[in-house]
């Protein structure tokens, strides 16, 4: 049954991974340079594209922000798309009914969509940090350490993508108040993506969010009458 779940939001979701997996590839292909001319100048004109190729890669120019927005942008639309998509279109008393406890369908539904952000920011990451370490790719030194920042920001990924759907899975009818969660998670996914001694105080920050988070959306679901 869990697997037919899994099966179920990824069907319903995939059109969104498809269309960040190919933002992603564009991004990667124009800063490795190897799309060709009129791919690159055609990128140029989309927001955030326009990206030249450099000799450090990771540390010059510019290839974690259009990722992290990529991804953020993702998780944004999944987290709504699973929670507030499903009372809208009748289907959460289906959902409901399955031999299956609430806890175990909720659980189920965030761990598919949180491994979908995840996997799809991951691979532009893998390929460009790939290419990188190929030599005679680009003129200057690479080490995998270089990466660091970047793997920073994508483990915040699953804390916008659980603020979401806390936010779509809230029952307010303020808008700004249902969207407290998501406005709320800002602060602490960017200190755990900079803040010094990752380690002792990022990771710890990430974890605690995301257990909040998490008992938020469980504390919701079970008492929310559907």
């Amino acid at each position: 049954m869990v697997l037919a779940l899994v099966r179920k939001e990824l069907r319903e979701t995939w059109a969104f991974a498809a269309l960040a997996m190919i933002l992603y590839l564009a991004h990667v292909t124009k800063l490795m340079g190897t799309g060709g001319r009129i791919f690159s100048d055609l990128l140029t004109y989309v927001p955030g594209m326009n990206v030249t190729p450099v000799d450090i890669p990771f540390v010059q120019g510019s290839f974690a922000p259009p990722v992290i927005f990529i991804g953020v942008v993702l998780a944004v639309a999944l987290g709504f798309r699973q929670s507030a998509w499903e009372p809208s279109q009748g289907t959460s008393l289906y959902l409901l009914q399955l031999p299956m406890s609430r806890r175990g369908v909720f659980l189920t539904k965030l761990l598919t969509g949180a491994a979908l952000v995840m996997a799809c920011a991951l691979v532009p990451i893998l390929i460009y940090a790939a290419w990188a370490a190929t030599p005679g790719t680009h003129a200057g030194p690479f080490a995998w350490s270089m990466t660091v920042p970047v793997f920073r920001a994508w483990l915040t990924l699953p804390l916008v993508y659980l603020a979401a759907f806390a936010s779509g899975i809230r029952p307010s009818r303020w808008f700004g108040s249902r969207l407290l969660p998501l406005s709320a998670v800002a602060l602490p996914a960017i200190l755990a993506a900079v803040v010094p001694y990752w380690w002792l105080v990022g990771l710890p920050l990430l974890v605690i969010t995301a257990a909040v988070l998490v008992s938020d959306i469980l504390g919701e679901a079970a008492s929310r009458d559907y």
